[in-house]
């Protein structure tokens, strides 16, 4: 019998030790490492190390307060390769909880930032740089874990050289105090200079056969009896690897109607989740007045949380239009990712009604006044594993864009097409003018009307 569950799967059964792991395959330079032996030593050598160059680097400082200029010494630097590490492989396949088991078996604090969000030098110096360079104030007075730095997504920045992060990202390394892992879905030529400096990791997805046995534990935990193996079969087949999007599966079967055959529920389940999204996002906007409601909607929908927060966050300026309105939307759901932000750095699965409350309920009351009729709703752009759902006229502005401007997509797409629809709005003749500078088509100037 199917029951209905409420926790979140692929959360609740994320492994805290690294000893509770099926670990992916991992290489370096094409040769098979033992992945939790080499990180474990990598920690413990980077702290023995600063050890060294911090009391290197106090009696240099005691002896450059007493030097003239010219004879002053350079403090030394830790060399990249012992600073940090990439892990590179698909999305889903386990790379971030390694890292957060990792932490947690050598009683260390993960400090986690997305590269993708904070793409540029500013933002990520911004994000980053009292964390790498010194410990806090507290550190000292409390008796406060090592910490752990985290930076995902390092294949979703540019390196451009005025606003790329990487030559930062390069330079944080090298005065961090402490150990960096970062985290890539894919190889990136933009990312050649950190492949240069650091020790990369090719992590390969688990064996269908791992991927059965932790989704056959799962459902033995869940009292589940009604997925066999032969659905088993088809769900890891199509997830392709990715372990997340299979326990994800499992839940949303697991929690389907026992009325339904299996093998329909698993071929239908993006169609009818897509729908229901569909249906959710109008009803949070055009028809829910109280957070009451609001929390009634989302808790009888079964999609993703992670999930409907990129949907919301997408679809808000389809149905709010006061300046104002959007302003209080976008601060709540700024909230709600700094409240999301504190639930996986320290485990608080507690604050998640919070986290919807903000995003969904928060997003919703904004408005003074609900829209009617027809809105759009449409996918969010960014998607699990870095990738935008775009059209083919998009695709080609973009590229007329990255002809006169070298910009990353991310960057044109959040902020200069907006811009430059802002532009546009104003008059046709400003619509003519930005069409004719970028050599635009009628499809791709429909995007800018």
């Amino acid at each position: 019998m199917a029951k209905k569950v409420k926790s979140v799967w692929v959360e609740e059964y994320r492994p805290k030790s690294i000893r509770e792991m099926a670990l992916p395959t991992a290489k370096v330079s094409g040769h098979k490492v033992d992945l939790a032996e080499d990180l474990t030593k990598f920690v413990k050598n980077f702290f023995k190390e600063m050890k060294r160059i911090n009391a290197e680097n106090k009696i240099i400082r005691v002896y450059n307060r007493t030097a003239s200029e010219k004879e002053r010494k350079e403090e030394v630097k830790i060399a990249p390769e012992k600073a940090a590490v990439l892990l590179e492989g698909p999305p889903g396949i386990g790379k971030t909880s390694i890292v957060f088991a990792l932490a947690n078996d050598l009683n260390m604090e993960v400090i986690e930032t997305n590269a993708s969000d904070t793409r540029t030098r500013d933002a990520l110096e911004n994000k980053l740089r009292e964390t790498v360079k010194s410990r806090g104030i507290m550190d000292f007075v409390t008796q406060s874990k090592e910490k752990l730095i985290l930076i995902d997504e390092v294949d979703g920045i540019y390196g451009t050289k005025d606003r790329g992060a990487v030559p930062t990202i390069l330079d944080l390394i090298q005065s961090t105090q402490f150990p960096i892992i970062m985290c890539s879905n894919e190889y990136k030529q933009n990312l050649q200079p950190l492949y240069n400096k650091v020790r990369k990791f090719e992590v390969y997805p688990l064996s269908d056969d791992e991927v059965i046995k932790i989704a056959h534990n799962i459902l033995k935990k869940e009292n589940i009896t009604n997925l066999k193996r032969g659905d088993l079969d088809l769900i890891v087949k199509k997830n392709n690897g990715d372990l997340r999007g299979v326990i994800n599966d499992i839940q949303g079967i697991a929690q389907g109607s026992t009325e339904v055959d299996n093998k329909d529920l698993i071929f239908s389940l993006h169609r009818d989740t897509t729908e229901e999204i569909f249906a959710l996002i109008r009803d949070l906007f055009q028809n829910v007045s109280t957070l009451r409601e609001a929390r009634d909607l989302t808790d009888k929908s079964d999609v993703d949380y992670n999930f409907l927060y990129k949907w919301v966050n997408e679809n808000l300026i389809s149905f709010i239009k006061i300046n104002k309105e959007i302003a209080n939307a976008y601060d709540n759901l700024s909230l709600a990712d700094e409240i999301f932000g504190r639930i996986r750095r320290n485990q608080y699965w507690a604050l998640l009604p919070y986290f919807y409350d903000l995003f969904a309920g928060g997003t919703s009351l904004a408005q003074s006044r609900k829209t009617s009729g027809f809105r759009r709703v449409t996918f969010p752009r960014y998607v699990v594993g870095g990738a935008f759902s775009l059209t083919n006229a998009e695709r080609s502005l973009i590229d007329k864009i990255n002809k006169t401007y070298e910009i990353s997509q991310i960057e044109a797409i959040q902020d200069f097409i907006p811009f430059l629809k802002i532009l546009c709005s104003t008059s046709r003749r400003q619509l003519k003018n930005v069409s004719d500078w970028l050599d635009l088509d009628a499809k791709e100037k429909k995007i800018l009307k």
